[in-house]
Parts: C-alpha cells; structure tokens; sequence
C-alpha cells in the first residue's frame, strides 16, 4: 500500500470550476468510454437507480461506491471520496458566507 502525505495547507485551484464527483463520473469517464450506466453497474455491482442519482447529484460519493468505481474505472478510491469532500467543503463554505452576510431578524 502506498501511503501519501498530505499537505496541511493542500488547497484547490480557485480558478477551477467546482465539479461534482457524479459530473465528473459522467463527463470524464462515462461519456468519452461510452459506457452506459448498465454496463457500469454491471461492472461494479452498484445499481443503475444508486448511480443515476450519484450523477444527479441527489446523493453523495460513499466510500463502497468509491472503491467499485475505482477498480473498474483504473482509479482511486481517494480520488472520488476527495472530489466529494472538495465539494462538501465548498458548499459548506458558501453556507456560511451567506449567512454571515444575510442580516438577521433581531438586526432589522
């Protein structure tokens, strides 16, 4: 197993726009590969409905997804659980923001 040192400061280009794992699943893997999503849930044994919302967006990268699709996909686990928590971050990030800028009840 090889081990990786992360970086404490490790920060994401800015400039990039902000990808779901499931758009990047469907634009970087499963369109240029013309996979279906049968064929891919065949392959790693996550169902069509399970991935279909993945690319949706209604639901999360999971560690067993990330697994599956790294084996069959010739990538890493890290690498999806990574996407995921990038935009998990941001949107928390965005949260915030706006609701440190959106004056409260008890301020009006």
């Amino acid at each position: 197993m090889n081990l990786i040192r992360l970086d404490p400061h490790l920060r994401v280009d800015p400039s990039q726009r902000l990808r779901t794992p499931g758009e990047v699943l469907k634009n970087d893997y499963l369109i240029p590969r013309a996979m279906t999503l049968s064929a891919l849930a065949r392959r790693t044994g996550i169902t069509v409905t399970s991935l279909r919302r993945l690319i949706m967006g209604e639901v999360p990268m999971r560690a067993n997804y990330a697994i599956r699709l790294a084996v069959v996909l010739n990538t890493s686990a890290l690498y999806w659980m990574l996407l995921q928590v990038q935009c998990d971050l941001e949107r928390e990030r965005r949260g915030r923001e706006f609701a440190i800028n959106e004056p409260s009840a008890s301020s009006r």
